[in-house]
């Protein structure tokens, strides 16, 4: 709803300028890859399912149409989407790169 004066608009606002944004962003342009390994993934996993079956539960025992009910759906489907990544990570095969070398040319050389 716009207010009648526009004096009382509120004025947009270059966060670009603020030193806390300016950290913040600075903080997420510095990411670092973590060794992660199967184990790892695997108790994820664990504790993934678990905190959906616990949010399962909690959902039937909350009332129909209601906020919770809605929140917990969204909740529920992206632990869902979560588990479905970490598993495709678990199955997918680690390439591997000495033996991808030379040897992986299908085709002779162009003229």
């Amino acid at each position: 709803m716009r207010s009648a004066s526009p004096a009382m608009e509120p004025s947009p606002v270059d966060l670009s300028s603020n030193p806390v944004t300016k950290a913040k962003m600075s903080q997420s342009a510095d990411v670092h890859p973590i060794d992660v390994t199967t184990e790892d993934l695997r108790t994820m996993i664990l504790y993934l399912r678990k905190a959906r079956e616990r949010a399962i539960d909690i959902r039937d025992r909350s009332p129909a149409g209601s906020y919770l009910e809605s929140v917990l759906i969204r909740t529920i489907d992206g632990i869902a989407l979560e588990l479905s990544q970490l598993d495709y990570l678990l199955a997918k095969k680690p390439v591997d790169v000495r033996a991808a070398g030379k040897h992986a040319q299908r085709m002779r050389p162009a003229i």
